[in-house]
């Protein structure tokens, strides 16, 4: 569903989501049924509405407000925002480089809990020390007080998603100097936090209230698989930080002398076991010197195949993309995804070339090092497609981590 803007500061878009109007309209029912049943001789059904959608409306913009505030710092830290989207009861935002430093992200993450804070203590201030506590508008500033009060505790719990997750990661990463340690603990605490609540949930399930024990044991389970997937996110990134390309099993090159001639590059092509295969590399008495596309028999009269040799049509290799095999591999993903084909060569020390590799054997490698080991006729389809397996985003994991500067 499409968001709409609702203004635009320091060249930001500010956008709701309708997501944001059915929790607006959901919390004025709520918000007035509660009213009915504990003021209905106070207030009738009418005012009991207005009660309802002044709170959650002042609510909502109130977090709107906050959110200006946290952009504001952020900016001043070295975030790069491009947009910011309001979703239920918070926003997410479209980040293209992250604060890179702890005492930043500190600061960062602090700034929404403490304003609902201040928020909360002017409007609880107000309606305490209020002639008439039966006033609308005093019951309404209360109880956006109330509810400011509960999204400030609510984002301190510290859970990756939310600010407390993040405070605890800046402040391991501050004292530590890893910003991984952090990270290492904060998902810890989250599969400790979401067991407990899958096994509170099943216990209340079983015992006390069937809808709060289902949704209890969603949301443990869903908090389960949240740690475990950043888990493999997490090793994902070491693997892509730290490993080679020397590591990786390279495809054989398809060698071809360079005093053949035409028919008998048509016969090697017609033998090739897998269709992506186009380039033969030019040999001269085991020298390496150059490489030709199979597509130069089009360019050629079949008459005239015996008397052309592929030595006189072949490219200098330094003219085929490469890398070296001690690069280091999120940089060869990068090298790889420039390329038209999805193709590079790799070269040793010396500039000989060792094999090629494309993104399934990329894929590949990381699968084998994160422990899977798909079976070869799967292998095999990727293979046909180039594509990386399991639709594993390499790129985007690595545009991700140069924003965090983890690269």
């Amino acid at each position: 569903m499409r968001s709409w803007q609702i203004f635009k500061l320091w060249g930001i878009p500010f956008k709701i989501h309708p997501y944001w109007f059915a929790i607006l309209f959901l919390f004025s029912w709520s918000i007035s049924n509660q009213v009915n049943l504990t003021s209905g001789d106070i207030y009738n059904t009418k005012e009991a509405w207005i009660i309802g959608f002044l709170s959650s409306f002042f609510l909502l913009t109130s977090i709107i407000s906050h959110e200006v505030l946290h952009t504001f710092v952020s900016l001043n830290h070295g975030v790069k925002i491009k947009k910011i989207t309001f979703y239920f009861l918070g926003a997410i935002l479209q980040i293209d480089k992250y604060c890179q430093t702890a005492i930043g992200n500190i600061k960062i993450a602090i700034v929404r809990p403490l304003l609902c804070f201040a928020t909360a203590s002017i409007l609880l201030l107000i309606s305490n020390y209020s002639a008439s506590q039966e006033l609308i508008s005093i019951n309404i500033i209360s109880r956006v007080g109330i509810l400011n009060l509960f999204l400030g505790f609510l984002n301190l719990i510290p859970i990756g998603s939310l600010d407390g997750g993040y405070l605890v990661k800046s402040i391991i990463w501050h004292f530590s100097g890893s910003k991984n340690k952090g990270r290492n603990f904060l998902n810890k605490v989250n599969l400790t936090l979401s067991f407990l609540v899958l096994i509170f949930g099943i216990i209340c399930f079983f015992r006390f209230n069937f809808y709060y024990g289902f949704i209890l044991s969603f949301l443990g389970l869903f908090g389960v698989n949240s740690s475990k997937s950043e888990s493999q996110f997490f090793k994902i990134e070491n693997i892509l930080k730290f490993s080679k390309v020397s590591e990786l099993k390279l495809k054989p090159l398809r060698k071809i002398e360079f005093d053949s001639n035409f028919s008998k590059l048509n016969k090697l092509i017609k033998n090739k076991k897998e269709t992506s295969d186009k380039y033969f590399f030019v040999t001269n008495n085991g020298r390496w010197t150059g490489f030709i596309d199979e597509n130069i028999l089009k360019t050629v009269s079949i008459k005239k195949w015996e008397q052309n040799f592929v030595g006189d049509f072949k490219k200098p290799i330094k003219s085929f993309e490469s890398v070296y095999s001690k690069d280091k591999l999120w940089k060869t993903i990068e090298r790889l995804e420039e390329t038209n084909e999805g193709f590079i060569l790799v070269l040793n020390a010396a500039n000989i070339p060792l094999g090629i590799i494309d993104r399934s054997k990329v894929g590949n490698f990381i699968l084998n090092k994160l422990g899977f080991n798909l079976p070869p006729e799967v292998l095999n389809k990727f293979n046909y497609k180039n594509q990386y397996p399991l639709g594993i985003q390499l790129p985007r994991i690595i545009n991700s981590m140069k924003q965090k500067g983890d690269l």
